[in-house]
């Protein structure tokens, strides 16, 4: 089964590098600059997990994450930062978490293993 992701972030180097980080067999990855970018794509296709940077132009990726859990509450959602956030995570519920940019691929690797497992059980 293919695993679909939407990656969310404004920086375009990073993005290409993390977009790259992301890609796997097994994996289809849509990348979008924008919060605004990345709710339509939202509306439009079923995604299984959304990573998106929590810096972004117009509307954060906290708000966005706020946006796709009113669409879809079960959706897992890995928030990327430079700073902890976990009070401010830990009230979205419990499909959503977050991770220290800059970040390895074992990293993001293993945290949408577990919130992939964690939904599908």
């Amino acid at each position: 089964m293919t695993l679909r992701i939407l990656y969310v972030e404004d920086n375009p180097l990073v993005r290409e590098v993390t977009s790259e980080l992301l890609a796997q067999d097994q994996r289809e990855l849509v990348a979008r600059s924008t919060a605004e970018e990345a709710l339509d794509a939202f509306r439009e296709n079923a995604f299984d997990v959304v990573i998106t940077d929590v810096s972004l132009p117009v509307m954060s990726g906290l708000d966005l994450a706020r946006s796709l859990l009113a669409l879809k509450p079960d959706v897992p959602i890995i928030l990327a930062s430079g700073y902890a956030l976990n009070s401010v995570v830990q009230k979205l519920g419990p499909n959503v978490r977050t991770i220290v940019k800059p970040f390895e691929a074992r990293e993001i690797d293993s945290l949408i293993s577990d919130l992939c497992a964690a939904r599908a059980s």
